[in-house]
């Protein structure tokens, strides 16, 4: 798997602390700014820390952007944890409609997420997230949304389920992208619309798996370093 953006790990508490704090002023600026005009010297600056710090720590502008995503993902499953723990007989269309919903809470209230979500940090460009590990394709934002879905949720397997979950990110993210793309709260009326199709495309995908029941991994889901 590629790099996550990290020079270094940080140990001790005061190091996890700064490294936060320098996560929070990208953020902060990515908000301000866009991505675009996003410099190292200004997130050190908002962070209180030298330059030097944020690249003993992070590779680069692209390795803090990257790893801003990881802990946006960090929180995504958080949330759709704590969504999945009140919600009995949870069904695929449904868990659909609820990663939408967590997803436009995030864009509304979570500082830098609108600019980096999952998303590629330019078309064609490199992404944010890193590449998966399975030959079907998909990043690690497909792989820990299918895997918490079923190994979690307790949602039952889905064929071909890497390809699957990643078309629905991609065609989630569309849909989001229209809806925001002139207001930080959003189009009502087109976030309805995404969750619609979200929750449609998800329920002929569980329908097809019930009628051609996939083995626990599914087809597919061969690893890169070795697996069948």
């Amino acid at each position: 798997m590629e790099s996550q953006g990290v020079r270094r790990t940080p140990v001790q508490q005061r190091s996890r602390e700064r490294v936060e704090r320098i996560l929070d002023a990208c953020a902060e600026l990515l908000d301000e700014v866009g991505s675009d005009d996003l410099t190292i010297t200004e997130v050190a600056r908002r962070a209180g820390v030298p330059t030097g710090t944020v690249y003993q720590f992070f590779e680069g502008r692209l390795g803090l952007l990257r790893q801003l995503a990881l802990r946006h993902l960090d929180v995504l499953i958080g949330r759709l944890r704590a969504r999945a723990a009140g919600e009995p007989g949870l069904t695929w269309p449904h868990a659909g409609e609820i990663v939408i919903d967590e997803t436009v809470q995030m864009r509304r209230l979570i500082p830098g997420f609108t600019v980096v979500d999952f998303g590629e940090a330019r078309p064609g460009g490199e992404k944010y997230l890193p590449e998966g590990t399975t030959e079907a394709g998909g990043d690690i934002l497909a792989e820990r949304l299918y895997r918490f879905a079923v190994d979690e949720a307790g949602l039952p397997p889905l064929a071909d389920p890497y390809r699957v979950t990643s078309l629905a990110i991609q065609a989630a993210a569309a849909g989001l992208e229209l809806a925001f793309r002139t207001s930080r709260e959003g189009d009502t009326a087109m976030i309805e619309q995404t969750r619609r199709l979200l929750a449609a495309y998800f329920a002929d995908a569980a329908r097809r798996s019930r009628a051609d029941p996939p083995g626990r991994e599914g087809p597919a889901l061969t690893e890169r370093d070795g697996g069948q």
